[in-house]
């Protein structure tokens, strides 16, 4: 039996065993969950009543379901185990219900794994109703007495039969009924089946005294009445077919539906309001919500982390039916009296062995609380406390709590069913009701997750349990009293040294300056922490605690709770008694001993005993206080109270510290306001907001809170190295694996509570393996050690260790995914809680967003929501976002923005906005509520992007799905998202791995099977802007080019970008021409010149052509106002990466590679490359997952694997393990490179030829059908040979240049063959660079040459003036590495005028930072902040760009001697950036700017804040690539080591040895790298010049100073000129002092404005001086090379 069927329809099953569809009604929903003994019962009596009858009870036990629901709970791995587990149940249940319905039984109760059949009958029938019931019985275990499960667990089945009269009673209100049965067969059936083993069938004693022997043969049971029933006997005149007859005539000829064929009749009831009223009371409230809003029955299964509480009442032997009916119904008023308002409900009552057991239930679907578990042992103990006073004939009242996940949902057949709870917290909390008697007892998980202060509980001694393995400690719970209170309110957090507080330095630091400005001033303050649950309020509050106890100042500190809010002046009491000391003491006399002396001459004798009630002392009533009424004993104790704070304030500080304050009651609000306003005292708290929902803070506290005098900070999450190091801290480890950084840095949401309960859990899990930290050095080619920062930090902030104690890391066992770990209950319940506090409406949007993810795009929300209108979709999220549930945004850039703003504001909120403290007494208007209502769900109509404002509440939304229903999901959001998964039209919608799906099987078409059409992708588009202009192009460009500039010469006076020199001339030409661009581009290989003839003609005609195509596209977007800007970035974030988690839900491992490589090479141009290592390690992981033998993934697609892989290492300095993973590659991709330079030499001869055959053809890119699987690999395997050129390139080798040239020949080759124009120019000018840098400098000018002309070629449209604007970028570079700073200029604005039209801030914002380096390289400052200017503005929205800005900001003050920002500004931006892993896999970007602090921090002499960046960039060093940037920032470093010699000359000469040894070192390699960007030379001879001058040797230092004149002349280093001079005046030719203006200057360096009128020269003579020592030291460098 499927009980999964289509919902809203069941199978009837007909007598003669066919089925048939059939639709039910609600009133049949509803009778499901009923049995027919109340559907066809008598509704004319009030409750309670009672009403009897005959019958037989059949009782099936299934033993294994708990520990099933056990296997399927703990497992953190099954991510899908409420599913697994409802099918099992179901399937197994609803077949044996099916057999009882059969039969013609009646399922009364589901008992969790068990159930409770009637067959009702009249006595005089009885004796076949058993043999009936028997036949049932056998037929059950027959067919499913024992069935294996796939997990290995074995299910079996226990049946107890017995007979006779039964009661049934029914009790409740006017909105509740509960019915159970009640009588001798009762007690006598649950007996026979506890004697029953598995596959047993046990008759009653009075089941059998009562059945007919004849046909029954069965086995006595020893010392028992009750019998083993072995089979039905076969006889010769037993007519099988007439009996079944028989029988069904008797049991239904009380029905009220006569048919004989349907299953069950109740099923299939007519509409009938009256009927279905009164059964609507049988069901509790969550299940009638769900059946209203027409849900499907499997979507309540669950498992959810709730509170059990199970009552027992045990009656006397002399209790009649009539006195259990009134106990019950008596019981039944007080229970649902107490737990309803606290969202509790009773889930089953029913009777055995003279005792009513009620199960309740905490935490339901819809009925979630943060508190549960408080409120439930509340209710426990008043229930307890009831039953044992006021109800009769009762002997004992036992309860048990537990707290815990349990599997909640539907159990039976689609025709009947009911909603229960299975698991071993139900089972546990039985069993202590049992075997603890007469009290309330929990668990040690509700005593710990109730926050009761521990004197409400006694442990109780451990007794073994039946059927319960490790039940952990066991309490008594004493209840909540005013007298076990008293004073009970000390802070449970206690400050450890071993357990520093982290990440809240701000936060201390702001108590600090508040209690000293409080001295200051006298006046009264408070100190308000706000911040979520779990943000480590707690352990602040004990911080703050133990740093104001100084001498002088009391401290006064309590922590509240939620009971504390109920109990007058409870708070105020408590640190009255705090401050008078007397909170300690156990007795009357010994509290009055010491109120006596301390408030000797205080107050009057007389007086004392007012303070009896509040102190719980015994004063004897004075004849003054017996003659005062009520009022003036209030008034003349608030007096009193007054009094001692005035005399205590005297003396000393007086500092309360109240933590949890929203549980502050209202008495002792008023207490504290009056305090504020007459005396001066210094208060903290910290709360947690309040809930939407949840009781308001009164009138009196609400004023407080927004008083003059009360500081309002909010508590904001911790960083990601925070939560790093506080991981350590927790595990007690100095390093922790990556996978698990990135998994609780991504899920604790920076939630410290959250990242506690998340180790818990793996703990538990035995996820964790620790293992001995050895000592090693730090590889250089490992994978996984390319971001290791982290980890690194983690361990500089542990404490210190004896060399004797041994140090632990933490890892993840082997085969353990944690991406497929659950949330941990804790974690769950908190979201849950404020899950259920939503309409059913508003959940099933959370619960759909929540497959989407964290983001998510409201349309595709629409795509997946179950029938919904777009209207009804808007109305639901405007509530979800004025709830806070989600965030709205306009668009995915929006998004990507307030990220990026968050990011950078990671400071406390102070004072800026405070929150709105409403009082619980003000009125509500519902005008404004309804305006606002309306505007909001404008607003949601214009969103296209929404976002979790608390991811857990996704998680733990998405966990309430079963895995049917999430791969239902998935697959649809996986249909709905691949037809946008391609580059933006901007980019021309194509794959990101070229023609990477015509190489992969399948991903031409749909992922759903139903959707099985084509997709289509165009590799090369045409944008909106160039669709218009592409007819006017082609003519323009044929016009001489000065026509054209005088026709278009408007467009530039309208420009609102950069305004450069070229635009103000006559002409470009013009001014390029005034300086010769060859003079400058003058190389030295092997001390000769060389000119190559025509490429100052095409640098010329360059220059004019980009011209002419900025204003013509400038023209072209007069005309279209909606030009697409690229959006590769935002189509990876809400496309792509997604689709790779839909494809991974749906099981489609094909598809999830696929994306993941997308996402990887996305971000691998997107310049991101932490992003595209996460997304590699993805794939590599899938892969390994994957059974080789299966071969699902390609060749090809490993290939890109390891291509993408080598690229990343390469970008992060691994050189060594880049060139493996390319070769890897290559060799995948059957392009064979050579190991040795016999092979480079054949293979060279072969390519030139190759090559050669390729000139003489020249022919055009024509793709031809079913080419492109052969461009994807041509693509690839040119891709690889990229990188390796590259690689070759770094080592000096002789030999290596050989390989260079060969694998730059042969990428040109794959260009050339694929006949793809942009790829041939791409590799036109890569092979220019690589002849340049080995010193080919015939062929360096020719294949720059032919670039340029083969660009002349393309089509200004589409691909082909994105491929003009990256040639200008890449001639612009290789300009200014070359030190041709006019040309690099001049391109470098025509470049960043493309990247503006075409709307690429990736390109521009590395457009704009080198053409800030040649700026001031050329000393041209006006516009180098004009253009810092602009960079400062792409910066908003990216941080790479952001470090380029800050970079140039600190370039500025370091060597021009003025300043954009100030230094603290570029500080702060790096340590708020530097555990962001976009930055800090910028390797080249962050060595510049670590090694720019240092330089800052040496030059003002501050060595101690030198260390770190200077550390940084010395492990950064190794770890660059030879970019223009990474050069940079190299020759930074030697400036640092220089000065970092100079000070160990002054101070330690053993230091200085050493420090000189690496420094000539590193100079020596930074020339070799100044190779490829000769414009540095100058700095890196300058800084030889200043060692050698170290050491005395003037001769050597003049000769390198000569040098650096000689190289900042031919490369046009102005900049470096200008600080040479200086520097030959300051050591060599000076007559007179010098004054450093630069530190004279430093650090509040005159500000340049962008427009400001300021004139160069001011600032000529504003550099760094570089002294020499007084002390002359021997030194000889190691390296002779010095």
């Amino acid at each position: 039996m499927n009980f999964l069927s289509v919902p809203g329809t069941a199978s009837l099953v007909i007598r003669n065993g066919t089925k048939k569809q059939c639709d039910i009604s609600t009133i049949g929903k509803i009778a499901a969950h009923v049995p027919d003994l109340v559907v066809y019962g008598d509704f004319s009596q009030d409750v309670p009543f009672i009403e009897s009858f005959d019958g037989v009870l059949l009782f099936v036990d299934i033993s294994g379901f708990t520990a099933l629901t056990e296997k399927f709970s703990m497992n953190p791995n099954l991510d899908h185990g409420a599913d697994q587990l409802t099918q099992t149940l179901n399937h197994y249940v609803g077949d044996i219900v099916e057999e009882v319905l059969v039969f013609g039984g009646d399922i009364l109760k589901f008992a969790g794994d068990a159930l409770l059949a009637l067959w009702r009958v009249e006595r005089c029938h009885i004796h076949d109703i058993i043999t009936l019931a028997l036949k049932c019985s056998f037929s059950i275990q027959q067919e499913f007495g024992v069935r294996d499960t796939e997990v290995g667990l074995e299910l079996r089945v226990k049946i107890g039969v017995s007979a006779g009269h039964i009661s049934k009673v029914v009790v409740g209100d006017n909105r509740h009924h509960y019915f159970l049965v009640i009588g001798r067969a009762v007690d006598e059936v649950r007996l026979a089946q506890s004697l029953a083993k598995a596959s047993e069938i046990i008759l009653s004693p009075n089941c059998w005294e009562l059945c007919d022997r004849n046909v029954i043969e069965v086995e006595r049971i020893q010392d028992e009445r009750a019998v083993k029933a072995r089979y039905i006997k076969n006889t010769h005149d037993f007519d099988n077919e007439e009996f079944l007859d028989r029988c069904m005539q008797y049991l239904y000829q009380s029905r009220l539906y006569g048919s004989l064929e349907i299953l069950r009749c109740a099923s299939v009831l007519p509409p009938d309001e009256e009927l279905e009223r009164r059964l609507r009371k049988y069901v509790m409230r969550n299940i009638l919500s769900k059946i209203d809003d027409n849900q499907p029955l499997e979507y309540l299964s669950e498992l959810r982390p709730v509170t059990v509480v199970f009552v027992n009442l045990q009656f006397d032997e002399s209790a009649n039916t009539l006195h259990l009916c009134k106990a019950i119904q008596d019981a039944n008023t007080k229970i649902t009296g107490l737990i309803h308002p606290l969202s509790g409900k009773i889930n089953k009552v029913f009777m055995f062995d003279k005792g009513c057991t009620v199960l309740c239930i905490f935490g339901l679907p819809g009925d979630k609380q943060p508190d549960e578990s408080t409120h439930a042992l509340d209710s426990a103990f008043k229930i307890h406390h009831f039953c044992s006073t006021a109800l009769m004939k009762l002997k004992i009242v036992s309860i048990g709590v537990t707290s815990g996940p349990v599997f909640c949902g539907v159990v039976g057949h689609r025709l009947r069913h009911e909603y229960t709870v299975i698991g071993q917290k139900v089972n546990l909390a039985a069993r202590m009701m049992m075997y603890y008697p007469g009290v309330v007892t929990c668990d040690s998980v509700t005593y710990f997750t109730c926050k009761l202060p521990q004197h409400f509980f006694e442990e109780l001694p451990y007794i073994e349990m039946k059927g319960v393995m490790n039940p952990g400690k066991v309490y008594q719970f004493l209840g909540v009293s005013e007298k076990t209170m008293i004073y009970k309110a000390y802070l449970t957090r206690e400050r450890s040294e071993l357990y520093p507080l982290l990440g809240r330095q701000k936060e201390t630091d702001i108590f600090e300056s508040s209690l000293k400005q409080f001295k200051d001033s006298g006046k009264s303050q408070i100190i308000l922490y706000q911040g979520q649950m779990g943000y480590g309020k707690s352990q602040l509050m004990a911080e703050i605690a133990f740093l104001a106890q100084a001498p002088g100042q009391r401290v006064v500190a309590i922590e509240l709770t939620k009971i504390n809010m109920w109990q007058n002046f409870f708070a105020a009491r408590t640190l009255m008694a705090m401050f008078l000391g007397i909170d300690t003491c156990k007795t009357y006399d010994a509290r009055q001993y010491i109120l006596v002396n301390k408030l000797r001459g205080i107050i009057q004798d007389e007086y004392l005993c007012l303070l009896n009630n509040l102190f719980h002392v015994k004063f004897s009533i004075s004849e003054v206080v017996s003659r005062l009424d009520n009022d003036e004993r209030n008034r003349e104790m608030e007096g009193i109270l007054k009094h001692i704070i005035k005399k205590g304030i005297e003396k000393e500080v007086l500092i309360f510290v109240i933590d949890e304050a929203q549980f502050i009651d209202s008495v002792s609000w008023d207490f504290l306001d009056n305090l504020i306003k007459n005396f001066s005292i210094f208060i903290v708290m910290s709360l947690s907001p309040l809930m939407r929902k949840g009781r308001q803070l009164c009138s009196t506290a609400a004023r407080i809170m927004k008083s003059p005098s009360t500081t309002y900070f909010q508590l904001r999450e911790l960083t990601p190295s925070v939560i790093v190091r506080k991981a350590c801290q927790d595990l007690g480890v100095v390093s922790i694996a990556r996978e698990l950084e990135t998994f609780l840095i991504q899920r604790s949401h920076g939630n410290p509570f959250y990242c506690e309960e998340l180790l818990r859990n793996l703990h538990l899990n035995n996820v964790l393996q620790f293992n001995v930290l050895e000592e090693e050095e730090e590889s250089e080619d490992e994978w996984d050690n390319l971001f290791t920062r982290t980890a690194l930090k983690v361990q500089a902030h542990q404490p210190c260790k004896s060399h004797e104690e041994e140090s632990y890391i933490c890892t993840i066992r082997q085969n353990v995914k944690l991406h497929n770990i659950m949330l941990p209950p804790t974690l769950k319940g908190i979201a849950l809680a404020e899950l259920d506090n939503m309409n059913p409406s508003e959940q099933m949007v959370v619960k759909c967003a929540a497959v989407i993810g964290v983001t998510f795009e409201t349309e595709l929300l629409l795509h997946i929501l179950p029938e919904w209108t777009k209207m009804k979709m808007n109305q639901t999220l405007a509530a979800l976002v004025e709830s806070n549930i989600f965030k709205c945004f306009g668009d995915r850039k929006d998004l990507h923005h307030l990220e990026l703003e968050e990011m950078t504001s990671k400071e406390l909120c102070i004072n800026i906005v405070k929150p709105v403290w409403q009082g619980s007494g003000q009125d509500s208007d519902l005008g404004p509520f309804v305006a606002k209502r309306l505007k909001q769900e404008e607003t949601v109509m214009h969103c296209k992007v929404m976002r979790f404002c608390t991811p857990l509440l996704q998680e733990a939304a998405y966990e309430l799905w079963l895995k049917s229903q999430k791969i239902a999901l998935h697959l649809k959001c996986a249909s709905y998202l691949e037809r946008q998964a391609h580059k933006c039209r901007c980019c021309g919608e194509g794959d990101f791995i070229p023609f990477h799906r015509y190489a992969v099987e399948g991903m031409l078409y749909n992922i759903d099977p139903e959707e099985q059409s084509a997709v289509f992708v165009r590799d090369s588009v045409l944008n909106e802007a160039a669709s218009v202009l592409v007819s006017q192009t082609m003519v323009k460009l044929m016009s001489p080019g000065l026509e054209v500039r005088k026709s278009f010469s408007f467009l530039f006076h309208s420009s609102k970008h950069l305004a450069p020199t070229y635009l103000t001339s006559n002409s470009a030409v013009e001014q390029v021409a005034q300086k010769p661009i060859l003079q400058q581009e003058i190389t030295r290989f092997d001390g000769k010149n060389v000119y190559v003839p025509g490429t100052e003609d095409a640098e010329m005609e360059f220059l004019s052509r980009l011209d002419q195509i900025i204003m013509i596209t400038e023209m072209g977007k007069e005309k279209v106002k909606n030009i697409c800007s690229c959006e590769c970035e935002e189509i990876v974030e809400s496309v792509i990466m997604p689709l790779s988690n839909h494809c991974l839900s749906v099981g489609n491992m094909t598809r999830t590679f696929y994306y993941l490589l997308e996402c990887a090479s996305a971000y691998v141009q997107l310049s991101n490359n932490y992003m595209a290592f996460t997304y590699l390690n993805a794939a590599e992981n899938l892969l390994k997952s994957i059974n080789s033998k299966r071969k699902i993934i390609s060749q090809f697609e490993e290939a890109i694997l390891y291509s993408l892989k080598g690229k990343v290492s390469f970008n992060m300095g691994q050189i060594h393990m880049a060139r493996k993973l390319i070769k890897r590659a290559l060799k995948l991709l059957k392009k064979s490179f050579p190991i040795t330079l016999v092979g480079a030499f054949f293979m060279s001869m072969v390519e030139t030829s190759k090559h050669m055959s390729h000139q003489k053809k020249q022919s055009l890119w024509q793709t031809s059908s079913g080419r492109e699987k052969k461009l994807a690999v041509l693509y690839q395997q040119g891709y690889c040979l990229s990188i390796l050129w590259r690689i070759f390139s770094l080592d000096l080798a002789t030999t290596s240049k050989k390989f260079t040239h060969l694998a730059a020949l042969m990428k040109l080759n794959c260009a050339e063959e694929s006949q793809d124009q942009f790829q041939i120019i791409s590799s036109y000018m890569e092979f220019s660079l690589c002849c340049q840098l080995i010193g080919c400098q015939n062929d360096w000018m020719k294949y720059e040459f032919l670039a340029i002309k083969r660009s002349s070629q393309l089509q200004i449209v589409g691909g082909g003036l994105l491929t003009i604007a990256k040639l200008a970028l890449s001639l612009a570079n290789m300009k200014l590495c070359l030190g041709n700073l006019p040309l690099a200029i001049q391109l470098g604005y025509r470049a960043h005028e493309l990247c503006v039209l075409l709307k690429k801030p990736k390109l521009d914002y590395s457009c704009l930072s080198h053409l800030f380096s040649a700026l001031l390289l050329s000393n041209r400052f006006r516009e180098s902040v004009q253009v810092l200017s602009s960079l400062e503005n792409e910066s908003l929205r990216d941080v790479v760009a952001k470090a380029y800005f800050v970079s140039g900001c600190l370039d500025l003050m370091l060597y021009a001697g003025f300043s954009f920002k100030p230094f603290q500004y570029c500080l702060e931006f790096v340590l708020s950036y530097e555990t962001n892993f976009v930055f800090i896999s910028q390797n080249s970007i962050t060595l510049g700017l670590y090694a720019s602090l240092a330089i800052w921090y040496a030059r003002l002499q501050l060595w101690d804040e030198f260390k770190e960046p200077f550390e940084q960039a010395r492990r950064l060093m190794r770890r660059t690539s030879a970019s223009l940037s990474a050069n940079h920032g190299f020759c930074k470093f030697v400036e640092c080591e220089a000065l970092l010699l100079r000070k160990h000359i002054e101070e330690s000469a053993d230091l200085a040895q050493e420090t000189l040894n690496r420094t000539a070192t590193n100079l020596d390699q930074a020339l070799v790298r100044c190779s490829a960007s000769p414009v540095y030379y100058a700095r890196v001879y300058h800084m030889k010049a200043y060692v050698h001058l170290l050491l005395g040797q003037d001769e050597y230092s003049q000769i390198f100073l000569d040098k650096a004149f000689q190289s900042s002349e031919i490369y046009g280093n102005l900049l470096e000129r200008s600080w040479l001079q200086l520097t030959q005046e300051w050591w060599f030719t000076g007559t007179e002092p010098m004054e450093d203006l630069w530190l004279k200057a430093a650090p509040d360096f005159p500000v340049w404005k962008v427009g400001a009128d300021l004139d160069n020269n001011v600032y000529q003579k504003n550099k760094y001086l570089m002294k020499v020592p007084e002390l002359n030291l021997s030194l000889e460098p190691s390296n002779e090379n010095l």
